[in-house]
């Protein structure tokens, strides 16, 4: 059997950010976006959404805020978030949320200017 990670790129941002602060704190994250990497984020932010999602090639994957609130295995929590969204985390809820229950976070939520992002992974097996 071989091994492969799916990915999920998971942002949050505020109406100050723009694609460029996305698209330069995803850099930092991650050193290769990997091929069928999916971009998630909440359903509020699809008009950045898109445009980030179309200058990296991914698959935008936009979630209601009742859904990431769900999300259990956050490690972060802004009480500024939550007072916006209803959700106390969006990066590390979406990136999650966008793999499903066996999903885990591989890189925690991490900062940049006016948004954050956060990296998940679902473990799949090919059989040759």
């Amino acid at each position: 059997m071989i091994q492969h990670e799916r990915l999920s790129i998971g942002f949050g941002s505020s109406s100050r950010a723009c694609s460029d602060d996305v698209i330069r704190l995803i850099e930092v994250s991650v050193d290769q976006i990997p091929s069928g990497t999916m971009l998630a984020t909440l359903d509020r932010r699809a008009s950045i959404g898109e445009i980030v999602a179309s200058l990296l090639g991914l698959r935008l994957v936009l979630i209601p805020a009742s859904i990431l609130a769900s999300v259990a295995e956050v490690t972060t929590h802004s009480p500024l978030a939550l007072s916006k969204t209803r959700t106390a985390n969006v990066a590390e809820a979406s990136a999650l949320a966008s793999l499903g229950p066996s999903a885990r976070l591989i890189v925690p939520q991490t900062k940049g200017r006016f948004c954050t992002c956060a990296i998940a992974a679902l473990p799949i097996t090919v059989r040759p």
